[in-house]
């Protein structure tokens, strides 16, 4: 079953490469699920006073795993006024061994959301290239500010999460 959705991910990954560009704007996402209680996540339950940080990432990617330690790390020195959202297209034990291995600084915490994606809507509305890609979006107008699919993507996310001075 994992090699067939490793397979299926592959095939989206390579057409959406071939046909789409990625999102100037938060996508209107329907299908999104917190990973523990199952809880419907849609582009309108956001709050737009935040600046929005999706992640898709995937519990056994090396990269997705340093990525998580590192952002948990850096969270106290970061904008209070920006929302993270960790998805993933894998059970709930697996998203949560992630969580308990690799990012134990990250739960819990107010600003940041796992969610579930069992339809791979992420990879349709999103287009990423890889694992992990990172978008960043503006609070209010939801533009994109910056997408990373780089594996030292925290630095290139720093400028855009710091707090406002």
């Amino acid at each position: 079953m994992k090699h067939l959705k490793l397979l299926c991910l592959f095939i989206l990954l390579a057409i959406t490469t071939v046909q789409a560009q990625v999102p100037d704007s938060i996508p209107a996402f329907k299908k999104f699920l917190t990973y523990d209680k199952g809880q419907r996540v849609t582009r309108d339950s956001l709050n737009m006073d935040n600046k929005q940080v999706f992640v898709l990432f995937d519990p056994g990617c090396g990269p997705c795993q340093a990525f998580g330690s590192a952002l948990g790390d850096k969270l106290k020195e970061l904008d209070p006024k920006v929302d993270y959202y960790f998805i993933s297209m894998e059970s709930t034990q697996l998203i949560d061994g992630y969580i308990n291995m690799f990012a134990p600084k990250l739960k819990g915490h107010p600003q940041v959301h796992f969610l579930r994606d069992p339809e791979g809507e992420f990879i349709l509305l999103f287009n990423p290239k890889n694992f992990p890609s990172s978008y960043i979006y503006d609070r209010k107008s939801g533009k994109l500010l910056l997408y990373d699919e780089s594996e030292d993507k925290l630095i290139k996310m720093l400028p855009y999460l710091k707090r406002d001075k």
